[in-house]
């Protein structure tokens, strides 16, 4: 689900790369090994933005529905109070490790920027949905 090396992308930053700004002799763009955003420009390694763009929307996505199911299930609990919001933190760590580990295979600067941005870029992107589910599955279970 998070976007790999493409021939489009090897093809953008070719000509990027025989640009007259780019160096004075010719330039090999090379594929890197792996899956992943990255490319290789004379062995230094490039991010592509497209991608970089596309995985942090995925991320957001992944985030926003782990945020609702954990609003549900706590609900549904009867959790109240700070220990809701500790379900939140829960929800939101144990989904990076999940995406760290089986996702990427343990290696977030292929997909993303900083490493960090796997565990705490959008952490609260979610917290809305999750208020908005927890409030509404207590409510129908403890209220009605």
């Amino acid at each position: 689900w998070l976007k790999l090396d493409c021939l489009e992308c090897q093809r953008q930053l070719a000509d990027a790369a025989m640009a007259p700004k780019f160096a004075k002799r010719p330039v090999e763009v090379t594929k890197r090994l792996g899956k992943g955003s990255m490319l290789s420009l004379d062995g230094a390694e490039l991010l592509l933005p497209s991608n970089l763009q596309h995985n942090n929307k995925q991320l957001t996505l992944v985030r926003s529905w782990s945020a609702i199911v954990a609003g549900v299930v706590s609900g549904m609990m009867g959790v109240e109070g700070l220990s809701g919001v500790l379900a939140f933190v829960l929800a939101n760590f144990l989904m990076s490790f999940l995406v760290f580990f089986f996702a990427l295979g343990g290696d977030p600067k292929k997909y993303f920027y900083k490493p960090r941005d796997l565990f705490m870029g959008q952490f609260m992107s979610g917290l809305q949905s999750f208020v908005l589910s927890w409030t509404i599955a207590y409510d129908y279970l403890y209220c009605f």
